[in-house]
């Protein structure tokens, strides 16, 4: 009697309705992992913000880099191939607009980049829930100055290849066709993108139409020439 006495009476749940009780799983001990994985997120606390401050200033050094290369890249190469395209719009306005956009995104990440890693100047806090409390918020801004960095290092890649792509496809000075010079008996010349022979009548046609119609017995020469001058 006195055991039955010591361990209690029984509790009884029968009259209790079943959505009214909780079962919990019942506590297991843990492990040397969750004890190593506590104390990792328990540094994590202090070591957060000068991790990713050093992130940062690691990650900004690696953006100068690739700017200062596709810089020199397009001096060397982009003004050369930028004067040999053909017509100034629209391709070398679009390439300009390209690789100014490319240059002042790459510009603005490495602006955010030494945000995240310099931080922002804090006062000095005496309390330590506080002092906490600020860490922790500059934490989470650098973390964000940094993500936008990478991001607008990665939008750097479609307009820097959008560049080069217009200036290996756009027409090229080289690709123009050559005008046609026809000279008359009577001192009279033509300049035009062609020539068609329409019975006994040598028609130049240009860019507006036709420049002018030749009898073919008074033509004495027809030469290629580079551009056609405005006069006749």
């Amino acid at each position: 009697m006195s055991a039955a006495r010591d361990k209690g009476p029984d509790l009884d749940l029968s009259q209790v309705p079943a959505d009214q009780l909780e079962f919990l799983p019942s506590p297991t001990p843990a492990t040397p992992d969750d004890i190593r994985w506590a104390r990792m997120a328990e540094e994590s606390r202090f070591n957060g913000l000068p991790d990713i401050q050093r992130s940062a200033e690691r990650w900004g050094a690696t953006i100068l880099v690739i700017t200062g290369l596709l810089t020199t890249l397009t001096a060397v190469q982009g003004a050369s191939n930028l004067d040999s395209l053909r017509d100034l719009w629209p391709y070398k306005v679009m390439v300009g607009i390209l690789a100014g956009s490319a240059l002042l995104l790459a510009v603005g990440s490495v602006i955010w980049a030494a945000m995240a890693a310099q931080g922002q100047s804090v006062s000095i806090v005496v309390s330590a829930p506080r002092f906490a409390e600020e860490t922790a918020k500059a934490t989470r801004v650098a973390n964000d100055r940094l993500k936008t960095s990478r991001r607008l290092a990665l939008a750097i890649v479609p307009f820097y290849l959008a560049t080069l792509g217009v200036m290996a496809y756009a027409p090229q000075k080289g690709d123009e066709p050559p005008n046609i010079t026809v000279t008359d008996n009577v001192g009279g010349t033509y300049c035009g993108l062609f020539v068609k022979q329409q019975k006994n009548v040598l028609v130049i046609v240009g860019e507006k139409g036709v420049v002018a119609r030749v009898p073919s017995v008074n033509i004495t020469s027809i030469k290629p020439t580079s551009k056609c001058s405005s006069k006749k």
